[in-house]
C-alpha cells in the first residue's frame, strides 16, 4: 500500500517537474574565426586580401524558430557563398545541432579592425508560459590588416587569389588573316579564391597598323565549397590596317599569390598580325626595289626612255576613259578629307577605297611610299599616346596615282607629258635650224 502511494505522489509531480526543466532555456552559444588562405596562418592579411569569416553556433534543445543576426560591417566588403551548413557534434557529452555560416570578407583599410559581435535568436516553447524567446551573442573579433602599397601603386588594380590561369585564342591565326577579313581574339581569365567583379577592366590592347573593337566583358562568379571562382571573358575583333605586318602587344595581369605571399605575372605574349597573302606582297616588294631597267648603264637606260615614252604616249591617248573606269567616287572624300587635314575622314575614305577594289589596295598598301604613311596614321587615331598624323595630301595624292597605273602616278605622268613635250619642241627646232 506505501509503494502505491509513493508511485502516486511520482506521477503527480512529473508534470510540474517536466515544466520546470523545460521553463531552463536552452544550451547554445556562438563563435567567430577568421580564416586566411595563406600557408602560414599567422601572416598578416592585406587590404583587399579575401578571408573567410565562419560563424559557427550551436544550439541544443526544442528550438521552434530561430535566425541569425548579421551586424553592420563598416571596415569590410563581404559576400556570402552557400546556405547554412547544419551537422551534429558532442558537446559536453551530449549530441548538440550545429549551424555554420560562412562569408568572404575583404578589408577595406590597414590597422586594427573589429567584427561586431553576430547574434543566433531563437524561439522555444514551455508548457506553462508558451513561446519564449532567447538570444545567444558571440564575442567580438578583431583583425590586424596591413597596407598593400609595398606591392602595388595605389592607383593599380590589386588581385589576390588562390591561383589564376590565362588562356589567348585567335581565330583565324593572327598572322593568317584572310585579306579584308577580321580575326577575334578571345582572352579568358579564371581566378580561384575571388568574385568575378575584382577581375581587372578590359585591358589596353592598341597598336600600330591594327584596328580592334573591344566587345563587352562577360563576368560571373562560380560558387564552391571551398569559395569563389572568378571567371571573365575579354574579346576583340582585330583587323591589320595594310599587308605591312603590325604586332599586337603583350597582354600582363599581375596577381598577388594569397598562398605563397608574393606578386606574380599572367603573361598572354606578343603576336605578330597580318594577312595571309603579306609575306607575297613583301617578295612583291622587294623585287620593285630590286635594280632592273633603272640601272645606270647609258644604252638600256636609253632604251628605256624610248620604251617607256612610247608605252607613256599610249596611256595618255586612253587616260580619260581609264579614269572614268577605274577612279571611285571616294577619291572625291579623300581629297577634300586632305585639305581639311580631317585624319578619322581620310582613313574613313581609304577604308573605302579597300572595300571598293581589295586586290589592287593591297597592292598599294605594300608600296614602301603608302604603307609605313597608313601605318603612321593608324598609331596617330588608335595610338597610346597618338603622334601628330602624317601629311595627308602627299598620302592622297601616291594612292591616286597607284590607284590610276602601277607607274608613279598622276603627277608622275603629267611630269613625263610635259618632258615629251619639251623633247619635241627641241626636236622640232633642231630640224628646221
Amino acid at each position: 500500500m506505501a509503494t502505491r502511494l509513493v508511485l502516486l505522489f511520482c506521477l503527480l509531480l512529473l508534470p510540474f517537474s517536466r515544466a520546470a526543466a523545460q521553463e531552463e532555456p536552452p544550451f547554445g552559444r556562438v563563435e567567430l574565426r577568421v580564416e586566411t588562405q595563406a600557408e602560414i596562418s599567422t601572416e598578416t592579411p592585406y587590404v583587399g586580401e579575401p578571408l573567410r569569416l565562419v560563424i559557427r553556433s550551436a544550439i541544443r534543445g526544442h528550438v521552434l524558430l530561430d535566425h541569425i543576426i548579421q551586424p553592420s560591417l563598416v571596415d569590410f566588403d563581404w559576400q556570402q557563398f552557400g546556405v547554412d551548413a547544419s551537422s551534429e557534434e558532442m558537446i559536453d557529452g551530449f549530441w548538440t545541432p550545429v549551424v555554420e555560416r560562412v562569408l568572404m570578407i575583404y578589408p577595406l583599410r590597414a590597422g586594427r579592425l573589429t567584427i561586431p559581435p553576430f547574434k543566433r535568436r531563437i524561439a522555444y516553447r514551455i508548457e506553462e508560459s508558451g513561446k519564449v524567446e532567447a538570444e545567444y551573442v558571440s564575442a567580438p573579433l578583431q583583425i590586424e590588416v596591413r597596407a598593400r602599397d609595398a606591392l602595388v601603386p595605389p592607383s593599380e588594380n590589386f588581385l589576390p587569389a588562390k591561383s589564376l590561369r590565362m588562356t589567348d585564342a585567335w581565330e583565324p591565326a593572327p598572322d593568317k588573316i584572310p585579306f579584308g577579313e577580321t580575326a577575334r581574339r578571345t582572352l579568358t581569365v579564371e581566378a580561384e579564391g575571388v568574385t568575378a567583379d575584382r577581375l581587372p577592366a578590359l585591358p589596353n590592347f592598341r597598336a600600330p597598323g591594327i584596328i580592334t573593337f573591344a566587345a563587352p566583358v562577360e563576368r560571373r562568379t562560380i560558387v564552391t565549397d571551398k569559395g569563389p571562382i572568378a571567371h571573365a571573358v575579354y574579346r576583340w575583333s582585330v583587323r591589320p590596317v595594310s599587308a605591312v605586318p603590325a604586332f599586337a602587344p603583350a597582354i600582363r595581369i599581375a596577381w598577388f599569390d594569397v598562398a605563397t605571399r608574393r606578386m606574380r605575372e599572367a603573361l598572354a605574349p606578343e603576336r605578330r598580325v597580318a594577312f595571309a597573302e603579306a609575306g607575297r606582297e613583301r617578295v612583291a616588294a622587294r623585287l620593285r626595289e630590286s635594280p632592273g631597267l633603272t640601272a645606270p648603264q647609258p644604252l638600256i637606260a636609253a632604251l628605256a626612255s624610248f620604251v617607256g615614252a612610247v608605252a607613256l604616249v599610249l596611256l595618255l591617248g586612253s587616260l580619260p576613259a581609264r579614269l572614268l573606269a577605274r577612279r571611285p567616287r571616294e577619291f572625291g572624300a579623300l581629297r577634300r578629307a586632305a585639305r581639311a587635314k580631317d585624319a578619322a575622314a581620310f582613313r574613313h575614305a581609304a577604308a573605302r577605297l579597300a572595300q571598293a577594289d581589295p586586290e589592287r589596295w593591297r597592292e598599294i598598301a605594300a608600296r614602301a611610299d603608302i604603307g609605313p604613311a597608313l601605318a603612321a596614321l593608324e598609331c596617330a587615331l588608335y595610338g597610346r599616346e597618338p603622334p601628330e598624323p602624317p601629311p595627308l595630301a602627299p598620302l592622297a595624292r601616291a594612292i591616286a596615282g597607284a590607284w590610276a597605273g602601277k607607274g608613279g602616278g598622276f603627277d608622275v605622268l603629267e611630269g613625263c607629258a610635259s618632258a615629251i613635250g619639251a623633247d619635241t619642241s627641241r626636236t622640232r627646232r633642231r630640224n628646221r635650224g
